[in-house]
Formats: C-alpha cells, sequence, structure tokens
C-alpha cells in the first residue's frame, strides 16, 4: 500500500500501529534530542527484524527525519553490532597491506624521478618520519624551506633540496 508524504510523491505506507509493530517513541524534549537506549533498540528492531524503510522508520520517531535515523543507525548502531570473522579480519589486513604500498607509491612519486617506495620508506624510517610519528603540519608555513633546506618535525637535522629544486632560485 502506498500514500503520499507532505510534498504530495508517493512512499510506502506508515507501519506504525499495525499488527506485529512496536509502539513508536515517545517525542523527544529539550533543546538536544538525545537518543535513549530505548530508541536505539527500537531503530535496530524495525530496521533489522521489520526490514523497514528508513521513510517508515521514521513515522515511529516523531520529531525526527528519516536522515537522523540513517546516520544514528549506520554511525553508531551499526558499527557496534558488526561481527568480524577470520574472513574479514583477512581483508582488513590486505587492504591495510594495499594502502601501505600505495601509500609508499605515491610519496616516492612526490619525491621525484629515481626514489622507489622501498627506498622512502627506508629513508623515513632512518630519520625516524615514517608512520605514526610524522604529522605533517595543517598548513604550509613560511619558513626555512624558502631557502632550499628541508626541516624535519622532531629533529634538529636540515637537509638541502636535491639540486634540480634550486634551479631559478637566487644564490646564498
Amino acid at each position: 500500500m502506498m500514500r503520499r508524504d507532505e510534498s504530495g510523491q508517493l512512499s510506502a505506507a506508515s507501519m506504525v500501529g499495525q499488527e506485529g509493530m512496536p509502539m513508536p517513541a515517545p517525542r523527544p524534549r529539550g533543546p538536544k534530542l538525545k537518543f535513549t537506549a530505548e530508541d536505539d533498540q527500537l531503530l535496530i528492531l524495525l530496521k533489522e527484524q521489520k526490514n523497514l524503510t528508513w521513510k517508515q522508520i521514521a513515522d515511529f520517531f516523531p520529531g525526527r527525519s528519516s536522515g537522523t535515523l540513517q546516520v544514528r543507525y549506520c554511525t553508531k548502531l551499526k558499527a557496534k553490532t558488526t561481527l568480524w570473522t577470520d574472513d574479514m579480519d583477512q581483508k582488513l589486513r590486505n587492504a591495510l597491506q594495499d594502502y601501505e604500498n600505495e601509500r609508499w607509491r605515491i610519496i616516492a612519486h612526490k619525491v621525484g624521478t629515481g626514489f622507489t617506495p622501498a627506498a622512502c620508506r627506508e629513508r623515513a624510517a632512518q630519520i625516524g618520519i615514517g608512520d605514526e610519528e610524522y604529522q605533517p603540519p595543517m598548513s604550509p608555513e613560511p619558513g626555512p624551506s624558502e631557502s632550499g633546506i628541508i626541516m624535519y618535525p622532531n629533529e634538529n637535522r636540515h637537509l638541502p633540496f636535491p639540486e634540480k629544486h634550486h634551479q631559478g632560485m637566487p644564490e646564498q
């Protein structure tokens, strides 16, 4: 059965009050419409066991939009109930390895011709800016790099740019 929504478009019929359906949640009060544990349980029930659309689920939650409910389910509730199997763990390991390989390929490309991903990874480890340690600045800041000197975070070492970067720069 179809119904017309407030804009006149046809949509799925409301399931509120139909046999086998739970009671709707009470309308939340106050400026912050916080979800209760009961709201979360009802949301999971309607989505996973009753297989309702987000529009139908919204009928059970006065004062909440279908989008709000979908975001709540996908970001707060579904993530908690996800069961990790050995197969999913292996897929995660593979994805992380693929990312790691791709990451160093991109870095090598940005460093320039003649630098392999392995060489960049090894050099980063040697100078202490590998994985978790290196946090690039949020925004570029003018500084010594303009004079052809690279400053590495957490280090007291300054390395000159390779010669090709000096082209067009005044000698100091």
